[in-house]
């Protein structure tokens, strides 16, 4: 909803009680993280940072002097961060700059920092994921007026690409970061939008329910609990995986048609209504870590080299790490991180064999496949599907479980069931 036309139903006092409330909730949440990240920065600083500097960084390597100084930075940072959250939350005074200015220092540090983190990691790891956690981090962990998250995005935006541009000399490297960071700025840009806008009209909601002593029916109340256990990072990551596929037109749609034909195997196998749910939302992420894969890989025509494969081969650790904030995708990290398994152990990333791969994983390897056989890709034309069991029966036992290949054969060709309920 338009944020000006929320704002026009306050004045006077209930804009004054809409500052203080947003301000609450996030000095509440500005403590709780600053605490969370100095506790894992000093962590780090122990048992990592201080071996590196008694080894001494010219054994250990470039870049990692740098991320001693930058661990100290955020530690202090933080400290000084849960402190004054703390003592302003100790207080109920009226709303003024100062603690305009203190909630907006958390979300403007943090995305300084994780830029300066990820500039950093050009020189070690060439790796932006502590700038992609750390904008998930602001969009969801502070209620921040648009303009200000604007300012602030783009401010650690400048200071990334700035900072890449000089620190990474690989070109395929440094192009996929700049794509992909800018998605993830109009991503994390949007969320924050929305996340500030439902909590404003929520406030409203709430101001106008109580003053006209109005009860509420039971589908808004309803209503109302649903959105309480909405989880907002669900949202995120799944316009995340749509972000993703939108880089390239061959694989447009490839998560939903991916989702489409793992359902109908569970079906088929007569799998339970929890393991659907769970399969729909592994199927829908499972490619998410090709954020952090540069696109003239993604859609490059011909072979891959060895260096570009490995890179490549890297997109389900990826895409489990990027999930692993999420409460909802606990359970199916294994199936995000397992799903280009092979059955004979020669798959990727952990080599795992036979039973030893989740099952789900299995699944979600199977549908993968036939989707990409029977879909256009810029290096060759869609396959018919016959294609595609032709190379389910060719590799059952092989690449793929083969009491789930053949039961997504026999699924196909009408044929009935054999393994139910297994």
């Amino acid at each position: 909803m338009n944020i000006l036309k929320s704002n026009t139903k306050l004045t006077g006092n209930d804009k004054e009680i809409l500052d203080r409330e947003i301000l609450y909730i996030n000095y509440n949440r500005i403590r709780n993280l600053s605490l969370l990240i100095m506790v894992i920065t000093l962590m780090i600083l122990v048992f990592i940072d201080i071996p590196n500097l008694q080894k001494g960084y010219k054994i250990v390597g470039e870049g990692y002097r740098e991320l001693f100084y930058l661990h100290i930075f955020l530690s202090i940072s933080m400290l000084i961060l849960f402190g004054l959250s703390w003592s302003k939350l100790r207080q109920s005074t009226k709303v003024t700059w100062w603690d305009k200015l203190l909630n907006l220092s958390f979300s403007y540090t943090l995305a300084v920092i994780c830029a300066l983190f990820s500039v950093n990691d050009q020189l070690i790891n060439s790796q932006i994921t502590l700038y992609i956690l750390g904008l998930f981090m602001i969009a969801i962990g502070n209620y921040i007026k648009p303009v200000n998250s604007l300012f602030i995005y783009l401010s650690s935006y400048i200071i990334f690409i700035v900072g890449i541009t000089k620190f990474q000399s690989n070109s395929v490297i440094l192009q996929g970061h700049y794509g992909n960071s800018a998605i993830l700025i109009i991503i994390a840009w949007s969320m924050s939008n929305i996340l500030y806008n439902a909590k404003v009209e929520e406030i409203i909601s709430r101001r106008t329910i109580e003053e006209a002593n109005i009860e509420l029916s039971e589908t808004i109340y309803s209503l109302n609990e649903s959105l309480l256990a909405l989880d907002e990072s669900q949202n995120m990551i799944f316009s995340l995986a749509l972000a993703i596929e939108s880089k390239d037109e061959y694989t447009h749609g490839h998560s939903e048609r991916v989702v489409e034909y793992a359902l109908a195997l569970a079906d088929y196998l007569g799998l339970s209504d929890k393991e659907k749910k769970s399969l729909w939302h592994a199927a829908i992420l499972h490619d998410t870590g090709k954020i952090g894969i540069p696109d003239v890989i993604l859609n490059k025509c011909t072979r891959l080299s060895e260096e570009e494969w490995q890179i490549m081969k890297s997109h389900p650790e990826r895409g489990e790490k990027i999930c692993s904030k999420l409460k909802f995708a606990q359970e199916i990290l294994p199936v995000i991180r397992h799903h280009h398994e092979k059955y004979d152990g020669t798959g990727y990333p952990d080599g795992l064999k036979g039973e030893n791969i989740p099952y789900l994983a299995r699944i979600v390897a199977i549908a993968d496949m036939v989707d990409a056989v029977t879909s256009q890709r810029p290096y060759r034309a869609a396959q018919t599907m016959d294609t595609a069991l032709e190379e389910l029966e060719k590799n059952a036992g092989i690449q793929f479980d083969p009491d789930l290949a053949i039961a997504f054969v026999n699924m196909h060709r009408g044929k009935k069931n054999v393994i139910r309920g297994i």
